[in-house]
């Protein structure tokens, strides 16, 4: 039996999640689909959970790293193993509606797509978000519509604000194999590498049809990468926003919105330093706050902006930053913007 849909799981330290993201892909209603989970050196016993799932279901495939890649370089072992006519990717530690891949397929053939993508849930310890998409269930994007329309609209929101932008995390998107062809994620780029690969993909892409639907589960915990403190920021978003702007460049509407991104993430960087996990005590959160805010590059993202034409934290936010008041910025992500 040809197969329809291949998932790829990158795996790595979420052994209390795992069992649970392997239910939810096994209980798919589309049955013609390929797992291929690619344990990237990870310290638990993941492996063990695999290699028991492995035995019990001849449709998924275990690939082992002795050492920790990273998350590109696994998901790209999986593409290279992918035999599916669509690849689509899921987290070790997340989980899935029974109906997602089925729906998504069945979309993407509808519409001649060579991408289909959905709604996802935020699944905090004590609630949970269900994310809008902002665009109806069938809308399709014909390639200028690509370009014009869904990639600004995951670069950034049309002005700066705290609502985040269709979120470019991989798992929501299924995409034609051949559409991937040679896109590969990078893998100097260990945080925040999503995007660029989308936005390469989506490139090439003759359409791509939206599903308002919600079906991937994005599970938060204390484990989460997005809420703890990461030595890749802000390296790896340079890399990536500097990737991405090169491709946009023909696009005036993407190179707008790529400031109010980068705008976004500079803010990001300062708090990262005060995430759990840090290494920095205060006066060092401060010193390496500093000298980011004092960066020419970062100093011209904000140069332009006024301010209090936002509302109060964010307005704080862009001032402090704008204003490079390293010590402020520090104190508040320490001490209140994320405490409350």
């Amino acid at each position: 039996m040809s197969v329809k849909v291949s998932v790829v799981v990158p795996v790595y330290n979420c052994e209390a999640f795992l069992p649970a993201c392997i239910r939810s892909l096994r209980a798919q209603t589309l049955e013609s689909i390929e797992m291929i989970f690619i344990c990237d050196g990870s310290p638990d016993d993941s492996i063990s959970v695999l290699r028991a799932a492995e035995k019990e279901d001849a449709r998924i495939r275990v690939i082992e790293f002795k050492e920790n890649r990273g998350v590109s370089a696994a998901r790209n072992a999986g593409i290279e193993a992918a035999r599916g006519e669509f690849v689509i990717f899921c987290d070790g530690d997340d989980w899935i509606e029974p109906k997602m891949y089925e729906r998504l397929y069945e979309m993407a053939k509808a519409h001649d797509a060579d991408v289909s993508f959905c709604r996802v849930f935020k699944d905090y310890e004590n609630r949970q978000e269900n994310v809008p998409l902002g665009f109806a269930t069938g809308t399709r994007f014909d390639a200028a519509a690509i370009r014009d329309t869904l990639i600004p609209a995951m670069l950034a929101k049309e002005t700066d604000c705290d609502e985040l932008p269709l979120s470019g995390y991989t798992p929501r998107n299924l995409f034609r194999r051949s559409l991937i062809g040679g896109h590969r994620f990078r893998e100097d780029i260990r945080y925040a590498e999503d995007l660029l690969f989308i936005v390469e993909c989506m490139l090439d892409a003759g359409a791509a049809v939206a599903v308002d639907e919600a079906y991937y589960h994005y599970r938060f915990h204390g484990g989460s990468v997005t809420k703890r403190y990461s030595p890749h920021v802000p390296g790896s978003h340079d890399l990536s926003n500097d990737a991405i702007e090169a491709l946009l460049a023909p696009y005036p509407e993407c190179v707008r919105r790529m400031t109010i991104r980068r705008r976004k993430m500079a803010v990001t960087a300062v708090r990262n330093l005060c995430y759990p996990g840090t290494p920095h005590g205060f006066s060092g959160r401060v010193k390496a706050a500093r000298a980011y805010m004092n960066r020419a590059d970062v100093r011209m993202w904000f140069a332009d902006v006024k301010p209090f034409a936002f509302p109060p934290k964010l307005a704080v936010r862009l001032f402090l930053m704008k204003h490079r008041m390293a010590l402020a910025m520090c104190f508040l992500f320490t001490y209140v913007f994320d405490r409350v």
